[in-house]
């Protein structure tokens, strides 16, 4: 492995942590740094959204060079990423000015176009981020890197989702803002790990020729 790929992997491993422990420095010793990251529309909820926007357009490459359930897999996963850029940017609500249906706004904690914040959403949501997170930081420990199984180097990210969810369902059912918007960085994280999964699950495909030469192949080594 060249120093590069070394580099690489370390910083994928490390910044996850690392992240973590400089935002809750940043809540208590830099609020107003903090409260910049974390706010609707800014780095931490736009960085989630290219992520997923990435994972959206790998997974489509995936599934355009292979078969079977794999390529159902990944299908799924394009799809599913952007239902999640769409969420995240309360389907252009915020960019295009709509005004939330009354209905809606009474029964969503933000008041906002989307389904992720509906109070009968909300933790059905998270026990969701919390088990993908909880397979994505478990699987890689004691099975090899393939289309369903991340790289370990992902562990951490993964992880970070786990505990902070697990913790917040557990013991925060009325967190503090801070505790609250601390949720962008696991969230990042998470779809930060998804596009690198899924660009793993790329870089080990053979060429889209093979393919052709045999309609039964998966495209996969």
């Amino acid at each position: 492995m060249s120093r590069i790929k070394v580099n690489a992997a370390l910083a994928i491993t490390a910044t996850p942590v690392f992240g973590c422990a400089l935002l809750a420095a940043l809540a208590v010793a830099q609020r107003n740094v903090f409260d910049a990251l974390v706010r609707e529309d800014s780095v931490l909820e736009w960085g989630e959204v290219c992520a997923y926007g990435v994972a959206a357009v790998i997974s489509v490459r995936v599934a355009l060079r292979t078969g079977g359930f794999v390529r159902l897999a990944y299908g799924l996963l394009a799809v599913a990423a952007l239902g999640a850029i769409g969420e995240e940017l309360s389907w252009g609500q915020r960019l295009f000015h709509v005004t939330t249906p009354e209905g809606l706004a009474g029964a969503n904690r933000q008041e906002e176009l989307n389904l992720h914040n509906l109070d009968s959403a909300e933790s059905a949501t998270r026990f969701m981020l919390l088990a993908a997170a909880t397979y994505g930081a478990t699987l890689p420990l004691w099975r090899r890197p393939g289309p369903f199984v991340p790289p370990r180097t992902l562990v951490p990210a993964f992880a970070v989702v786990v505990v902070y969810f697990g913790v917040r369902l557990a013991l925060l059912s009325e967190p503090t803002y801070a505790q609250a918007k601390f949720s962008e960085w696991p969230e990042f994280c998470f779809a930060a790990a998804i596009a690198l999964a899924a660009h793993s699950t790329l870089t080990r495909l053979h060429p889209l020729k093979c393919r052709k030469k045999n309609p039964a192949y998966t495209g996969l080594s």
